[in-house]
């Protein structure tokens, strides 16, 4: 009875390229990132992945097949190359939050400076006075932002911040237990 990869043949008889070929699709259908997915939890499918390589010693047993112990259905070396492909991809997820992270701050910064100036404008007597702050206001204004609207902004953008902090911490700590798997 034939079983394996197309014809009977078996693992060191595939195709290298078949067999990275493999890896990156079962891989792929199973994190594929969604905009509402990052690669949180992603270290839960290497797991997986690592399953899939190291045979399975009840089935070995089962069926009396000591002589392919050793078999796995995933290449191993394969399979510690794709660890460094998705951390790679990580750490370039991570530097893209952390840039949006940076220019929320900037626009924390600017959103600041107008309640500085709404201060001043809400505590100045003389009406001169507060219309230069209000002006100063309107001019940091960006589309979509009002005077009477600033505010709220300011508060979604400083739980953006928090929110996307967070999601750079999982991340890291994603990398560093991928680090800690062996094949």
């Amino acid at each position: 009875m034939a079983t394996g990869y197309p014809n009977g043949i078996r693992k060191k008889d595939i195709p290298y390229e078949a067999q990275i070929v493999r890896v990156a699709d079962e891989y792929d259908a199973l994190v594929t990132k969604r905009q509402y997915k990052t690669h949180v939890n992603i270290s839960e499918t290497l797991k997986d992945l690592i399953k899939d390589a190291k045979p399975d010693p009840k089935f070995v047993a089962l069926d009396q097949l000591a002589s392919k112990e050793k078999d796995g259905k995933i290449n191993g070396l394969i399979l510690k190359r794709l660890f460094k492909v998705v951390i790679d991809d990580t750490l370039y997820e991570i530097s893209g939050v952390m840039d949006y992270v940076e220019y929320l701050k900037q626009q924390i910064k600017r959103l600041e400076l107008m309640q500085s100036y709404k201060k001043k404008a809400d505590h100045s007597s003389k009406e001169k006075t507060k219309e230069y702050y209000l002006e100063g206001m309107r001019l940091l204004l960006q589309e979509g932002e009002t005077i009477e609207n600033f505010e709220q902004i300011l508060e979604e953008y400083k739980n953006a911040v928090i929110v996307r902090q967070n999601v750079i911490a999982q991340l890291h700590a994603e990398i560093r237990i991928i680090k800690k798997l062996r094949v």
